[in-house]
């Protein structure tokens, strides 16, 4: 008896200390769902439940497990094996066995004095004073099944103008899952808005004008989203802003008024082009697209590229019963670059996608795209029960197969331009390159009076660089010294307390010295 007690106390020592090794949430796992769950995982987030305590995270801790270890949370659809983005929502291995070794050894508290300070998400707009903002009438939104409206707020432009900067505001972060951001000079949807009651209409594809100009998209978790330097999206004179906003089933009695922001250029910008270059109309080699009741078919696109061009972000878009899209371009050489691949396409979770250094797609490239889509039973999103025969459309039952590209004349250098910051501890020293000097480019926005100003600059090797912001009697009002990657960088300057005027921007790398005139 004595020696069955001495073993069941040696289990329980054992027990004890293999659970006092860790991992434990303050100092292991807060971190990890700090960056990257609790943007959409917060009282007034989008997703089901709050991770931003210990109590929180225990009570959830089989659904977080569950999440991670399959792959499903953080969603981020795009193969990183196959093309890295800017900004990916991913956990590394490393991460998810760490959360999984969290709650197999009893989801340990630690010591909460180590926790890392949690975020405070407050909304706040990124883009304080926005030279446009298209807000949505307030609309009540109770519905059963998911809902895709539409509201249409007309810009009012009396001329031209490049986007540089644009940001969503969601109204309502609770019940707002995405937002697509479109312009259109026709009055299309402003017809459709005057026919269907209340406030916007109802729409679940596009907005239901053929005329009208993907600009932008918004998913949880997003802040704003900014042009590299010198480029931007041209909104048009007298253009309608249209928000196609996505309300999960299930909400009712909730409020929304979301609202886009806009930064526009002052200065000449290379202008971005945002096309369906891959589409289900015009370019797909073995349709129409047509999906037979119990059928599995896969569809092929292509076209030929007809300049020189930069590809900085990519938009893939089907509906319900799409499964699999991929796109890559071969250039002249037959050498292929990849694009995006999507290896298990969800409606619900589709986005905009920013490469983290932009593609450059040679003249005479050939883009490719392949989409799949599974039109039987055992297709979970399958509208359809049984299952019918499908074909091109926009409504609920229809399909699509369409991939936006956002696109530009290249530029050599184009290529070494930073998209994701994140890319700069890794990057070489120096870039092969025809640019062998620093180059300043134009600051922005401009006038920058009680706003930041952006200075964006390229260094063809790493050094040292200052940059300096000097008034009109030639007093130095802001400065920076820093270690300069080779490749893009970029400086911040506070403005608020300048006065407005004329000002030059200097930047000075060894025995280089470019300047800048701007307007604050």
């Amino acid at each position: 008896m004595k020696k069955s007690l001495l073993v069941v106390f040696a289990v329980v020592a054992a027990q004890n200390l293999i659970a006092q090794t860790g991992p434990y949430w303050a100092e292991d796992v807060a971190p990890i769902l700090y960056a990257n769950c609790t943007k959409c995982h917060n009282p007034n987030g989008i997703a089901p439940f709050s991770l931003m305590t210990y109590a929180d995270a225990a009570n959830e801790a089989s659904n977080i497990q569950q999440a991670v270890t399959g792959r499903t949370m953080p969603p981020w659809p795009p193969d990183t094996s196959y093309t890295r983005f800017a900004h990916e929502r991913t956990l590394s291995q490393s991460e998810i066995q760490t959360i999984d070794d969290w709650v197999n050894n009893g989801m340990q508290q630690g010591n909460l004095a180590n926790a890392p300070t949690p975020p405070v998400y407050t909304g706040t707009a990124e883009i304080p004073n926005p030279d446009l903002t298209s807000q949505m009438p307030v609309y009540t939104v109770n519905t059963a099944t998911d809902l895709y409206r539409c509201f249409v707020v007309p810009t009012g432009l009396a001329q031209n103008e490049f986007i540089t900067q644009v940001e969503v505001l969601p109204g309502n972060r609770n019940i707002v899952h995405h937002v697509l951001v479109y312009q259109d000079v026709a009055n299309t949807c402003i017809n459709l808005d005057n026919a269907d009651p209340g406030p916007g209409y109802t729409s679940f594809g596009g907005v239901g004008s053929n005329t009208a100009e993907l600009v932008a998209g918004w998913v949880p978790g997003q802040g704003k989203y900014q042009l590299p330097a010198n480029m931007g999206i041209q909104l048009d004179a007298g253009t309608n802003i249209i928000m196609q906003i996505h309300y999960p089933g299930g909400t009712f009695s909730q409020v929304d008024s979301t609202q886009v922001r806009f930064t526009f250029s002052s200065g000449t910008v290379r202008q971005v082009a945002l096309a369906p270059v891959i589409n289900h109309w015009t370019n797909m080699t073995n349709g129409p697209l047509f999906i037979p009741a119990d059928s599995i078919k896969t569809f092929h696109a292509q076209e030929l590229v007809v300049l020189d061009a930069t590809l900085i972000s990519i938009a893939p878009h089907m509906h319900l019963i799409g499964r699999e899209i991929s796109s890559f371009a071969i250039d002249p050489q037959g050498d292929t670059i990849p694009l995006i691949n999507i290896p298990s396409w969800n409606f619900h979770w589709q986005g905009f996608y920013n490469y983290r250094q932009p593609v450059h797609i040679p003249l005479y490239s050939t883009i490719h795209a392949y989409a799949t889509y599974d039109n039987t039973s055992s297709n979970p999103w399958n509208p359809n029960s049984p299952p019918q025969n499908v074909s091109a459309g926009e409504a609920t039952e229809d399909e699509m197969m369409v991939i936006y590209y956002a696109y530009l004349n290249y530029q050599p250098g184009d290529e070494n331009i930073i998209v994701d910051s994140t890319l700069l501890a890794s990057m070489p020293d120096s870039f092969p390159s025809i640019v062998q000097t620093p180059q300043l480019y134009n600051p922005f926005p401009v006038p920058a009076s009680g706003q930041e100003l952006n200075v964006q600059y390229f260094m063809p090797t790493k050094g040292n660089v200052v940059v300096d912001l000097i008034d009109v009697n030639g007093k130095i009002v802001r400065t920076q010294s820093v270690s300069a990657y080779a490749g893009f960088n970029q400086t911040i300057f506070e403005t608020s307390d300048l006065a407005a005027g004329t000002y030059v921007v200097r930047l000075t790398s060894g025995n280089t010295t470019r300047s800048k005139t701007i307007q604050l």
